[in-house]
């Protein structure tokens, strides 16, 4: 006895589509180099769970080739040990879904790292 199976193929099948645009990320404490973030996942998720966030960070006014990027799973983040001091930086934020990465945040206001002293932002 034979069994026969067909195979059919689904094209364009959507099960969901990238996210929307995050919050802008906001400045919510700078401690000598290290900067804290914050900011809000996207309205539109893209019918899909937010499995992470790319950030943006580098130099204000740095070329676009020149800013880094780093990957977190939550809405805050700490920068430490990465940020050199008396510098400007922005930060700008693109959340990612299991269909892709969705467009970038608008860039944070600057802020400069400093030597030592604590600064706190509501």
């Amino acid at each position: 006895m034979y069994v026969f199976v067909r195979l059919f193929y689904i094209r364009n099948l959507s099960v969901g589509s990238p996210p929307g645009r995050p919050g802008r990320p906001v400045v919510v404490r700078v401690e000598g180099t290290s900067v804290s973030l914050k900011w809000t996942e996207p309205d539109d998720k893209g019918g899909l769970a937010i499995v992470g966030y790319f950030i943006k960070y580098g130099v204000a006014g740095s070329s676009d080739d020149q800013y880094d990027t780093e990957k977190v799973h939550q809405t805050t983040h700490r920068f430490s040990g990465r940020l050199q001091p008396r510098t400007f930086y922005q930060f700008a934020v693109a959340a990612v879904n299991y269909a892709g990465e969705g467009p970038q945040s608008d860039f944070s206001e600057c802020v400069q790292t400093n030597l030592g002293t604590v600064i706190h932002f509501v």
